[in-house]
């Protein structure tokens, strides 16, 4: 079964005649917001839509539905767990639908974004803006992840939607939010102990990585294989062992919303002008919440060596002296941990991609050098 979403303009044209308001709507333009960032997702993608005669404008994420796809990628969240998630997120009205104006797939329409007509992505306009631009965007950039890390829940793992038996008569968060198990139940009622434990929770979904990138292509014989980092997996795993025993990720005990992938490709910068420069700003944030978790704040793509920014940093912690996320020598540990993680999700979405295009695999090239890199720096890496 191909996994290749595609949606048409007339079909576009049907959800915004359906849920505009105005019967004689009609699409001034309508594109394909390529993402080329490490939040790529092989299953979904977003476009953007401009109406005619308006300054209104939308966007609309489309993923093929379960029913199509049977076996679904493992540590993948579904697009309405995602409409769910980014109705805790984001404070404009959304529309999600499955199998309607999108015979066959399920649609995310979220409605009265600002015009883009005169913003860009962060990452291209960041050798144009002054330091005391980026500064300010950086900064808000940093308040905003802190925001984020301040939406909590019970459990660690990645958002789902879990169906009901029977429609509950007043559904609840806990309902439409579980964790992705990647196997048996732990006791006889159910209950999966495993999101209880962040680190029970990572290694869970880190082998599961491992297994799609490694495991499965020498099975099956398939090509990727050559292609992969020439890295001992068994190697990774002795490592991956010895911090376990450590108990190097137990230090995590609040559950919070972290991007993972969130990167400069995600960041929507407009350029307001004003007497003296244009005045930089963050217009929006895109929607590339489908590598999110319940996890560690440390997580986050933006606290990868070298990062986070100064500016960033100052924004996550609010001015506070000397605010850092790494505070021992097992921190950074951790981090190398979080940064082998982000590789091997990558690798996995280029696996499961049919359209490869060539900004996509600037970032497959990064992950094949960095984990190399990462596995030597393990070798020798405290976990106290």
């Amino acid at each position: 079964m191909s996994n290749t979403v595609h949606v048409t303009v007339e079909q576009a044209q049907d959800i915004i005649s359906s849920n505009d308001g105005n019967e004689n709507v009609q699409i001034a333009s309508f594109a394909e917001i390529k993402n080329t960032g490490y939040s790529h997702t092989a299953f979904s993608k977003t476009y953007y839509i401009a109406i005619s005669d308006s300054n209104k404008s939308y966007l609309l994420l489309a993923s093929p539905l379960q029913e199509r796809d049977p076996t679904p990628a493992p540590s993948s969240m579904t697009l309405p767990a995602l409409s769910i998630l980014l109705s805790k997120i984001l404070d404009i009205r959304q529309t999600a639908e499955g199998n309607g104006n999108l015979p066959g797939y399920y649609s995310l329409f979220l409605d009265r974004l600002k015009s883009i007509q005169s913003a860009c992505s962060l990452a291209s306009l960041r050798n144009t803006l002054s330091p005391r631009e980026l500064a300010r965007v950086e900064l808000k950039l940093g308040t905003y992840l802190r925001a984020l890390h301040g939406i909590t829940n019970d459990w660690f793992g990645i958002p789902i939607d879990t169906p009901e038996p029977e429609p509950p008569a007043a559904p609840t968060l806990s309902s439409l939010f579980a964790t992705s198990h990647g196997g048996e139940d732990d006791d006889e009622n159910g209950e999966d102990m495993t999101r209880y434990s962040w680190q029970d929770t990572f290694v869970l979904h880190l082998e599961e990585l491992l297994g799609e990138v490694y495991n499965n292509a020498e099975a099956s014989g398939n090509h990727h294989q050559s292609e992969e980092p020439g890295i001992n997996v068994e190697e990774l795993r002795r490592y991956l062992s010895r911090a376990i025993g450590s108990f190097l990720f137990e230090d995590v005990e609040m559950p919070r919303l972290i991007w993972v992938a969130g990167n400069e490709e995600d960041v929507i910068v407009s350029l307001a002008p004003n007497e003296s420069e244009a005045e930089a700003d963050i217009a929006y944030i895109l929607p590339t919440f489908g590598h999110a978790l319940w996890g560690d704040p440390l997580m986050e793509a933006w606290f990868m060596p070298p990062g986070p920014s100064k500016a960033i940093n100052e924004g996550y912690f609010a001015g506070e002296e000397g605010g850092t996320l790494i505070i021992f020598p097992r921190h950074k540990t951790k981090r190398v941990w979080y940064t082998v993680y982000l590789a091997l999700k990558i690798l996995a979405e280029e696996r499961r991609s049919q359209e490869k295009g060539k900004e996509e695999m600037k970032n497959v090239e990064w992950a094949r050098e960095v984990l190399p890199k990462c596995v030597e720096i393990l070798k020798e890496a405290p976990c106290y």
